[in-house]
């Protein structure tokens, strides 16, 4: 390919000095004036030049050309795989709306533990399992930003709370409850969750249906206010606290990731239980 540079830019510039030999020539003769051999010699001086400095531009344009074709198709290997859904545009955000795990799930065996999502205005990248998802809550913050990430929980804990303050804030706040959840305050709560459960099972009876999934919620939230709460919220308040921690949980829905302040009933009942939430710890930590 540069072979066939130098060899244009060599002929197009012969043509070019023959062209302006000849019409020196024909000047003189007119004038009546000869033609100096110096000035054809400084003329194939400039043209060579001009040809050298041309050449060294093309060289440095193809380099320049190969060199990003081939660093282009390198950094795209190191992408992760987008899923590709029908219809074009909105395939990838109907299949995520209908269910993230179910997507999840199906897409796993094609595309392995990385692979994105593109939702409309957002290119969401997943991380399956323990040995990717360590890289993003290990990686520093300026590398991989947990607040710009988790921006959509922000109705759900409230102005001011974890992803809505800097770094620096919220690990004091991480701090509060970190020291809550410590293995030697952990074996203190092993007697308070067994009282919880054998209360909790003793109301069933010998046999019937229930929905397994709200039965294990409702007896996580009994734990966690008898073990992190205190005794006071889950003597006096559960009731109250149980149906607004429900509420909250299902305030966050698939479409909350992407439009969190959208004015559906299930955010509307989300924003009040957390307003009342805030009034009722209020009252006891005061």
């Amino acid at each position: 390919m540069l072979g066939d540079w130098q060899c244009l830019v060599k002929n197009r510039y012969n043509e070019r000095a023959g062209f302006l030999r000849c019409y020196l020539c024909y000047q003189a003769t007119i004038s009546g004036e000869s033609v100096h051999l110096p000035d054809l010699m400084e003329l194939d001086s400039d043209n060579n030049l001009l040809k050298t400095c041309l050449v060294i531009t093309a060289t440095l344009v193809v380099t320049k050309l190969i060199f990003t074709f081939f660093t282009s198709s390198s950094k795209k290997k190191r992408l992760p795989p987008t899923l590709q859904a029908w219809p074009p545009l909105i395939g990838s955000l109907l299949r995520f709306l209908k269910g993230p795990i179910v997507m999840l799930r199906d897409e796993y065996p094609n595309l392995g533990s990385v692979f994105t999502v593109n939702l409309l205005h957002k290119k969401m990248t997943f991380l399956i399992g323990p040995e990717v998802s360590a890289h993003f809550f290990k990686a520093p913050e300026s590398d991989l930003s947990q607040q710009e990430v988790y921006q959509f929980n922000v109705p759900t804990f409230g102005p001011g709370v974890v992803f809505d303050v800097d770094y620096s804030v919220r690990q004091e706040q991480f701090r509060f409850f970190t020291e809550a959840l410590r293995v030697n305050k952990l074996k203190g709560y092993v007697d308070m969750m067994v009282t919880e459960a054998e209360n909790f099972f003793s109301k069933w009876g010998e046999s019937g249906e229930v929905d397994l999934k709200d039965e294990l919620e409702r007896l996580i939230i009994l734990t966690a206010s008898r073990c992190l709460l205190g005794r006071e919220v889950r003597d006096q308040l559960f009731d109250d606290v149980s149906a607004l921690f429900h509420d909250l949980d299902n305030g966050m829905l698939p479409i909350s990731v992407l439009f969190p302040y959208l004015p559906l009933p299930a955010h509307r009942r989300r924003d009040r239980a957390r307003q009342k939430l805030s009034e009722i710890f209020s009252k006891i930590i005061v």
